[in-house]
């Protein structure tokens, strides 16, 4: 895989060495409140999850409060892209109704039928890009073929949030761990946004746990890595891991590096967003 350049490297490390520490993230922030951002400027933001995004019905919304909190705007304007589910209506509808207790704006691009191919003007008028769940493989073939992962980058680097879970995880690091393939776990290439690697719904099923581990060891996937459970989610500024956060008191993320004598694995401090 690729390596990360010397910035991105410097802070992806500096990130979790703050997270791994296992004390307490001094964030300043409480509940599903994110901690503020850097005054007078707009800084590239990354919030995406290991799935479960939306709670149950009987469950507090904090997921999305966090994501929402992350833009200035009193009804951010919201971009729900699903290539990886062949842009399918239902998934769409899906994130909608979940957001539609919330003040915002949500908006479907279609990558297939797109109402502009000036992709970037499009996203540059969004708040937040959540990317939906699927075949991580062929979301990246899609967005490269069309051009649309220049757009995306731009749009992060302006400032707009980028958000997803599951694939809309994978997509933001260097490379991570897709079922996009019939029947086994396989490592896919990402954005790169992020350096390193990730792994969502690290608690689904136990080939997660050992094929990363196995992947990272034998150089297939980036490191260090960082693996997720359901209900747990990453806050990244710019290219710096802020905070790990959980809609779910039990939820858990681990960093994964490379060794001599294969993988090691710690746990990272994780915040429960609920009271």
């Amino acid at each position: 895989m690729t390596e990360p350049t010397d910035i991105s490297r410097r802070a992806f490390v500096g990130g979790t060495a703050i997270a791994a520490a296992a004390t307490t993230l001094a964030t300043g922030a409480h509940g599903a409140t994110p901690p503020p951002a850097p005054a007078g400027k707009k800084v590239p933001t990354i919030f995406a999850s290991g799935g479960g995004f939306f709670p149950q019905a009987w469950e507090p919304s904090l997921t999305p409060e966090y994501l929402l909190g992350l833009t200035p705007s009193k009804r951010p304007k919201v971009c729900w892209l699903g290539p990886a589910s062949g842009e399918s209506a239902a998934n769409f509808e899906t994130f909608a109704r979940g957001m539609e207790t919330h003040p915002c704006e949500v908006r479907h691009f279609n990558i297939y039928q797109p109402e502009t191919l000036d992709f970037a003007d499009y996203l540059m008028g969004m708040d937040i890009v959540f990317v939906g769940g699927g075949s991580t493989r062929n979301m990246m073939t899609l967005w490269r073929d069309w051009g649309f992962d220049k757009a995306l980058r731009q749009a992060w680097e302006a400032g707009v949030v980028m958000s997803g879970g599951s694939a809309g995880l994978i997509c933001w690091f260097q490379s991570g761990l897709t079922d996009s393939f019939p029947k086994v776990l396989a490592p896919v290439t990402g954005l790169g946004f992020l350096p390193g690697s990730t792994n969502p719904h690290y608690n689904v099923r136990p080939d997660r746990i050992s094929q990363y581990r196995k992947f990272i060891a034998d150089g297939s996937l980036d490191s260090p890595g960082i693996a997720l459970e359901n209900d747990c989610s990453v806050l990244y500024r710019g290219t710096e891991l802020v905070e790990i956060v959980s809609s779910r008191k039990t939820a858990k993320a681990f960093r994964l590096t490379r060794t001599a004598a294969g993988y090691d694995e710690v746990p990272l401090a994780v915040r429960y967003l609920g009271v």
